[in-house]
């Protein structure tokens, strides 16, 4: 087994493939992490995730499925880690993102540097 996750890697994981699956069982998630984790540990963090209003489930015969709730806009969970990680402040979040990426092309560069001029504009 690898080395611990930091406290909720696990949850930002889950709530990746769950995205990007659009619905996804304990199990399923589990063959998707690599089978890094216990199924029971999985299940008991989906539970959480549930409790927390992040994700939905349906039982569908034996086992349950989950979804991203809809309800909620993915905008909080970012802001959470803003405030949690960052103390609340944005820039330290963009600038956290773009230098441990590494891997910014040209193209999303241009992206990030538009919507800044949109932002600018909008302030004045």
């Amino acid at each position: 087994m690898n080395a611990k996750r930091k406290f909720g890697e696990l949850e930002l994981e889950i709530l990746k493939v769950v995205a990007e699956q659009g619905t996804a069982t304990v199990k399923e998630i589990q063959a998707v992490l690599g089978g890094e984790d216990k199924y029971t540990s999985i299940m008991t963090v989906m539970s959480r995730l549930v409790e927390k209003g992040e994700l939905v489930r349906e039982k569908i015969g034996l086992q349950y499925h989950y979804s991203v709730c809809k309800k909620r806009v993915q905008p909080q969970l970012l802001n959470k880690i803003k405030k949690k990680i960052f103390g609340g402040k944005t820039a330290p979040m963009v600038s956290f993102l773009l230098e441990t990426d590494g891997q910014i092309s040209d193209k999303e560069i241009a992206e990030i540097e538009k919507t800044i001029r949109k932002l600018k504009d909008g302030k004045k």
